[in-house]
């Protein structure tokens, strides 16, 4: 043994280092600065490390990319740039309504829960009808709550029953003769794409809105 650290090693220590550094700060001000300047800055880098190790040790862009919420092409695309890997959108504000990080999933959502009802009315024979109208109608009820976790857990029961259905009928959304069938699984895809790049911002959004509010109180 050298001694000698990994790249990823040497960034998480970095990490750590600079946030212990935040919480010892009084100033929200200054921890704002460090956090901005320093922390965040290298959780970029070190993901691009750590995905980076992963292709070293034989790992295929399509294993990693779910994992930490990119598409393959993104991520693949990202990791031969030259600058970190960055998985949230910075697009949560006020003016667009996405405090929670949940609108374009919810917006995917909607328009996969259209097509599959067209689906299911006119061609409901269709082995994508038949396999996706009960999880899709879930994902639908789940759709009508605030809560993050039911919406997260009937998406991903969603796209998991679609995979098994296009192993077993190899790609659908390709092959299939039904125009509006083709249209489901052009909507999974979008779905697809907005839950893995933004089902981590959602899980973080719900537990900050489950702390207590400063002042010990949920009431401002």
């Amino acid at each position: 043994m050298t001694g000698v650290l990994s790249h990823t090693e040497y960034l998480l220590r970095r990490i750590a280092e600079e946030a212990q550094r935040a919480r010892e700060l009084e100033d929200p001000l200054e921890q704002a600065r460090v956090i901005a300047e320093l922390i965040q800055p290298y959780s970029g880098w070190v993901l691009r490390e750590a995905v980076l190790d992963c292709r070293d040790g034989g790992r295929k862009w399509s294993q990693i990319g779910p994992v930490i919420g990119l598409s393959q092409a993104v991520l693949s695309r990202q990791a031969r740039g030259t600058g970190p890997i960055v998985t949230i959108a910075p697009s949560y504000n006020d003016s667009a309504g996405n405090l929670d990080a949940q609108t374009p999933v919810r917006l995917a959502m909607t328009s996969l829960v259209r097509r599959v009802m067209g689906l299911a009315m006119s061609h409901p024979e269709t082995e994508t009808a038949k396999r996706l109208y009960l999880p899709v109608m879930a994902m639908a009820q789940a759709q009508a709550t605030m809560p993050a976790e039911p919406l997260l857990r009937t998406v991903g029961e969603v796209l998991r029953t679609a995979d098994q259905v296009d192993a077993e009928c190899f790609r659908l959304g390709e092959t299939s003769a039904v125009e509006e069938e083709r249209a489901v699984w052009a909507a999974l895809d979008e779905l697809r794409t907005a839950f893995q790049r933004d089902h981590g911002a959602i899980r973080v959004a719900a537990e900050l809105n489950a702390l207590p509010k400063p002042g010990g109180s949920d009431d401002r």
